[in-house]
């Protein structure tokens, strides 16, 4: 039987099991050390998001986490909702912040720096379920390449459409991520995406074709998608630009971005009559039901078809 540990004491930082020596759960004397210890849990965009989501909630709290109560809590998380100018945040953006505070105070309470967890009592607002808007279908995307500049911006594309990546592991690629399989198609390995999950993505002949000329004698250790303006890669806001700029140029009106890509690779596989698993595993995806979403957001078939059109 596992030990049980005594957490009722306030600001517990050491958890104390029945009958053996004690645990430290966590050895941070300050907020902002206990912060720091969540985010070590992270790494890569996420890491800086949670850091970026959790100074502010810090700072906008505006007192020590223990000595807050609920309604602090509360006011907090509505508060960062709020931009600088005084305008509202999205209802996405707001669901963000306040998913990443309820897992940040869910890990105070885990550790014992905080005598209970606040996090149950901050509500996520529910979302919209706007998917099927941010589907664009495969003109759109044909179109979209053919309007990209030539070279790295088109490939940059094909690369986040075909292997279904997202932004930051898009931008993130090296020559050397990239390695040879059968039928001339060309296989990005090793992509850890959300939660340290690794998988790898066969890209179609065509654009891997297109990648190799692109690559000439460039070395393993160079980036794929390079900075014009500085020595590495390009940004992921880069990224989101040159997407941009080819809807733009394609007189496409839709807000496309890179992520609107990775939907897109779900939602045309699926209509394709991939499995589901099969799409889930390539993306990156930590459950099935996530991406049976993308199934129900554009259904092929629906009952009121085999109703008599009246």
């Amino acid at each position: 039987m596992p030990p049980k540990y005594d957490v009722s004491m306030p600001a517990a930082a050491e958890l104390q099991p029945v009958g053996q020596a004690t645990f430290i759960a966590t050895r941070a004397k300050s907020d902002a050390a206990l912060l720091e210890e969540w985010c070590d849990g992270y790494d890569g965009h996420t890491r800086r998001a949670y850091e970026r989501v959790g100074a502010r909630f810090l700072e906008t709290l505006a007192m020590p986490l223990r000595q807050a109560a609920v309604g602090d809590y509360r006011q907090a998380v509505a508060a960062l909702g709020i931009k600088p100018a005084g305008t509202e945040a999205s209802r996405a953006t707001r669901a963000t912040y306040t998913a990443a505070v309820k897992s940040f105070l869910g890990f105070a309470h885990g550790v014992g720096y905080l005598a209970f967890n606040p996090g149950p009592f901050l509500k996520v607002e529910k979302q919209a379920r706007d998917l099927a808007k941010r589907i664009i279908d495969d003109i759109d995307v044909r179109t979209l390449i053919r309007a990209a500049k030539e070279g790295r911006d088109r490939l940059l594309i094909e690369v986040a459409y075909y292997g279904g990546l997202r932004v930051s592991e898009l931008v993130g690629l090296h020559w050397s991520d990239v390695i040879e399989r059968d039928n001339g198609r060309l296989q990005i390995t090793s992509l850890e995406g959300k939660g340290g999950k690794v998988r790898e993505v066969l890209l179609p002949a065509g654009v891997s074709d297109r990648l190799r000329q692109y690559r000439r004698d460039k070395p393993d250790n160079d980036p794929i998608f390079r900075s014009a303006r500085r020595d590495g890669p390009i940004t992921e806001r880069a990224a989101v630009d040159i997407v941009k700029a080819a809807a733009r140029d394609a007189g496409i009106a839709k807000p496309i971005s890179p992520h609107w890509l990775r939907h897109a690779h779900i939602s045309h596989a699926l209509d394709n009559g991939a499995p589901v698993s099969l799409v889930s595993q390539s993306v990156g995806h930590s459950d099935l039901k996530t991406t049976s979403i993308y199934a129900h957001a554009r259904p092929g078939d629906s009952s009121g078809l085999y109703l008599k059109d009246l």
